[in-house]
Formats: C-alpha cells, sequence, structure tokens
C-alpha cells in the first residue's frame, strides 16, 4: 500500500518511525491506521501485515484471472499481486512510494517502481487494467484526483478494479497517521475511506461509470469503465 498526492505531507506509513517499513521487513505484526486528530471521529483500522506479505489468496487469484494485461498495480506493496498475476501469464507493474515494499515486491521477481501514481509512469494510456485493492482507494486522500489520474494512465477499453470499505455510505476523509504494536508511529499523511456510494459519486464526476459491484467474503470490488476519453496528458 502507499499514499501520495499533490496535497500529501507524507506517504503511507512513512516517516517519523517508519511502521510500515519496520512491519514489511519483519513480515508480521500489526499496523493500525487511525486519524492524527483526537478529534476525528473515523474508527481506527488494524492491518495484518503477514496477509500483506504472504501470497495472493484464492479469491484474488479469481479476480486477477478476470483481468487483462497489462496490469498497473497502485500501491503495490510487497507485491503479492504482482506475484500471483505473473504466474498466471499477465503483464504487470508495480508502483509503490515505500522503499521497502518495492524491494520486496522485486524480491519475488516481480516488476515495481518505487514513485508515486502522480509521477509519471510508463505506458501512460496503454494500461488494460488497474488495480486499487487494500485500501489504495484513499491514496493521497482525494479518490476524485485519484480517479482522473487513473484515467490518464488506462487504456480507453479498460478496466479499474477498486476495493471499496464494506459500509456502502461509510465516506471520510483525514490526516492519519500508522503505527505498529510497539508505539513507533509515522508521519501524518492524508487518507480516504469511502464505500460504494462514495465510489459512484465521484466516479460520476470523473468520467468513470461504475459497470459492477461485487462482494465476496466480507470484501467489495466495483469494477470501473471510462465512459468518455478524457484529455489525458501523458506521463
Amino acid at each position: 500500500m502507499t499514499a501520495v498526492g499533490v496535497a500529501s505531507v507524507a506517504n503511507f506509513g512513512q516517516g517519523h518511525n517508519e511502521p510500515y517499513a519496520r512491519a514489511l521487513a519483519n513480515g508480521s505484526g500489526t499496523l493500525t491506521l487511525r486519524p492524527h486528530s483526537v478529534d476525528h471521529q473515523a474508527e481506527a483500522v488494524d492491518f495484518d501485515v503477514r496477509s500483506w506479505c504472504e501470497e495472493a489468496s484464492p479469491l484474488e487469484r479469481s479476480l486477477l484471472r478476470t483481468l487483462q494485461g497489462p496490469v498497473l498495480d497502485v500501491g503495490c506493496g510487497p507485491g503479492r499481486l504482482l506475484g500471483a498475476a505473473q504466474r498466471i501469464g499477465l503483464t504487470a507493474l508495480g508502483i509503490d512510494t515505500s522503499a521497502e515494499a518495492v524491494g520486496r515486491a522485486r524480491g519475488r521477481g516481480a516488476r515495481a517502481l518505487e514513485q508515486s501514481v502522480f509521477a509519471p509512469v510508463p505506458h501512460s494510456g496503454l494500461w488494460q487494467s488497474v488495480i486499487l485493492l487494500d485500501g489504495n482507494i484513499g491514496i493521497g486522500g482525494s479518490i476524485t484526483s485519484l480517479l482522473r489520474r487513473c484515467s490518464q494512465l488506462i487504456a480507453p477499453s479498460g478496466t479499474l478494479l477498486a476495493e471499496v470499505e464494506a459500509e456502502e455510505d461509510l465516506d471520510v476523509v483525514y490526516s492519519a497517521v500508522l503505527e505498529d504494536q510497539n508505539g513507533n508511529q509515522s508521519e501524518p499523511f492524508r487518507w480516504a475511506r469511502t464505500g460504494s456510494a462514495g465510489l459512484v459519486s465521484r466516479a460520476q464526476r470523473s468520467g468513470w461509470t461504475v459497470s459492477a459491484i461485487e462482494r465476496v467474503q466480507g470484501r467489495v470490488f466495483c469494477r470501473l469503465s471510462l465512459d468518455s476519453r478524457p484529455d489525458r496528458t501523458l506521463g
């Protein structure tokens, strides 16, 4: 996972005591995402780092089999989806702002770049599939900005696969921090969480159509397609 954006102060879990890099280096532990301000009402979210570092689940592999390559994994983390894509014959590239995550992804034999999604991305406008799983719809704290950026990266006939919150009407944007079980905390960064209702609303303002919403094993996945081809600045 990663979080970047034009207005971001820091990236997901980075800075200060580097809890994200520490957890990935260990390959285990719990990370907690919570609002930076005690006055914000967003609930804390716990992540099992081992699940990020292990192989893709059967559900995730089945999702990948429905996609066409080449695939761009935005916020690829340690590369479990990239590894699974490679094994089923999909050409895939991951991008992530975490050096530790990119190193682990490359250790799987995957192709990954240490960079922001808002920086120039190779083959912009040619990706047949773009994926935003594991909460990565929150990257940069502006879902609309992220969707518009993805519209510049994807091919006209491509599919954006985005995971959203199980709570349909959840829709929050806030300054967050990531903390591990030992109290190591990141710098604050902008983050967003939304359910399917929030995604549908923003998609309509960003040149996308939500073509399907799938609820499987407690997770919710939305498939989006471009309803028009916006002006794209290659990069």
